[in-house]
């Protein structure tokens, strides 16, 4: 899980090696050991290892002969090293004014015979670049899903453009694509074990997507380029006689990942891609997907829930609310004030486990509005606290303007620039914390105003309570 505050450009993520053992073959000593980043021959694996107390922490236990000796704010031993920071090039992907709306069928049944419209997305803007990877949030229902069927050609647009290179591609279909364009933007899916063939070997289900993709000249040409995708995304070339069922989650998503990267893609949509997978795996995949996209310049569009992974892996973010982008900036102006209402309730909901962080907590009464019949005004206005600052019911009965808040950063709301101004950070640090981590010198924490008081620094070597 990554810290808050870290991000792709100042800590690795820190993932566990290996595969867990079978029960037949526990290894001696630490069960842990063989994945252990601190395992000491001789010592980890001498003997059963009992629980031991926690000296100070009442009913701390901990089956481990080190955890006093290692230092757990220090990187592990061998772990790789920060990449230099990436510079996004040109745009790959332009999305202007983009509308998708859904006729539903009325029902005589209900008292209802004209058919509603449902507005899953409305006026969509923004553009990713080479290298970029953008991140797009919110809650279910906003609209996320649908703009990536848009993007991919599984559903055509109402209104508004998408531009993939020079190629305006938001009225056709994915049938009627060309296959470079069908290989220039692709996804890697949110549950690997639907998007495999369970009757079929890992390697012609790569070989079979290098055919769709006109990826080769012979089948000798296509099994390289299918074993060096293996190579790519860190799988034994052994693995192309497998069948998806003899393969962990994490490695069928690698698979996916293979696929999704088959034909040099120019744009790949992470759509959750590792929310299906197991804790243990995610920084894996996680690390996996920002180095393919570090080697081929990719654009990422990677739409997710968890804004902990949001904030480490994403250079933008574009927030989502009904069908709306909400807030839209880099990845530092949309986890630091001023925020749009609904950013500010999203950032309170991450759930932290670090005793030197402080956080507000913010909770929003009622559920997300049906698309169907959508709020008047502001679309986050019945369930906003902050519209009683807003005079003449603008909230809810005007849609607001984009508001520019300068260097790219927008935001959909009618609150002034004074109330944005006297917007406090959602999350603070202590300044060790923000050192540690290689945060700005102006990043929130401590001895600003309205902190909740700077906790006591942790003692090396112990685990915090």
């Amino acid at each position: 899980i990554p810290l808050p505050g870290a991000d792709k450009n100042s800590r690795p993520l820190i993932s566990i090696p290996g595969q867990l053992p079978l029960p037949h073959e526990r290894p001696k000593g630490c069960n842990f050991g063989p994945r252990c980043h601190h395992f000491v021959e001789g010592v980890c694996n001498a003997a059963e290892i009992p629980m031991i107390e926690v000296a100070g922490h009442e009913g701390h236990f901990s089956r481990c002969v080190r955890f006093n000796e290692i230092d757990w704010e220090a990187l592990p031993p061998g772990a790789k090293k920060v990449n230099e920071r990436v510079v996004p090039g040109a745009p790959v992907l332009k999305i202007e004014d983009l509308r998708k709306y859904y006729r539903v069928g009325g029902s005589e049944v209900f008292g209802s015979s004209e058919g509603r419209v449902v507005k899953a997305n409305e006026t969509i803007s923004f553009m990713a670049r080479e290298s970029e990877t953008v991140a797009i949030v919110g809650e279910s229902g906003c609209g996320k899903s649908t703009l990536a069927k848009v993007l991919l050609g599984l559903e055509t647009a109402s209104a508004g453009t998408v531009t993939l290179g020079n190629t305006e591609i938001q009225s056709t279909g994915i049938d009627k694509r060309s296959v470079d364009t069908v290989s220039s933007i692709q996804m890697v899916f949110q549950n690997p074990f639907d998007t495999l063939n369970p009757s079929h070997s890992v390697g012609s289900q790569i070989i079979r997507t290098l055919e769709k993709f006109n990826v080769g000249k012979t089948v000798a040409d296509r099994r390289k380029r299918m074993l060096e995708l293996l190579d790519l995304v860190k799988l034994p070339r052994a693995f192309e006689t497998r069948k998806p069922r003899q393969l962990s989650g994490g490695q069928k998503q690698r698979i996916g990942v293979a696929r999704a990267f088959a034909g040099d893609a120019k744009v790949v949509v992470a759509d959750e891609p590792v929310s299906a997978l197991d804790v243990s795996v995610q920084a894996a995949v996680t690390e996996l997907l920002m180095d393919i996209q570090r080697k081929n310049k990719t654009t990422m569009l990677f739409i997710s829930h968890d804004l902990s992974v949001v904030r480490y892996i994403a250079d933008r973010v574009v927030v989502m609310y009904l069908g709306y982008i909400v807030e839209q900036g880099t990845t530092d102006q949309i986890f630091a004030p001023p925020y749009h209402p609904y950013t500010e309730a999203l950032l309170s909901a991450i759930p932290i486990a670090d005793t030197s962080v402080v956080k507000k907590h913010i909770v929003l009464e009622g559920d997300i509005p049906s698309a169907m019949n959508p709020p008047s005004g502001c679309p986050f206005q019945t369930r906003c606290g902050y519209k009683k600052l807003v005079p003449d019911n603008l909230c809810e009965t005007k849609v607001p303007p984009v508001k520019h808040l300068g260097d790219g950063h927008m935001s959909l709301c009618w609150l002034s620039d004074d109330v944005l101004a006297k917007m406090e950070p959602v999350i603070k640090f202590d300044k060790e914390h923000a050192a540690h981590e290689g945060m700005p010198d102006d990043a929130p924490h401590g001895d600003g105003p309205g902190f909740a008081g700077t906790p006591p620094k942790r003692p090396r070597g112990k685990r915090p309570s």
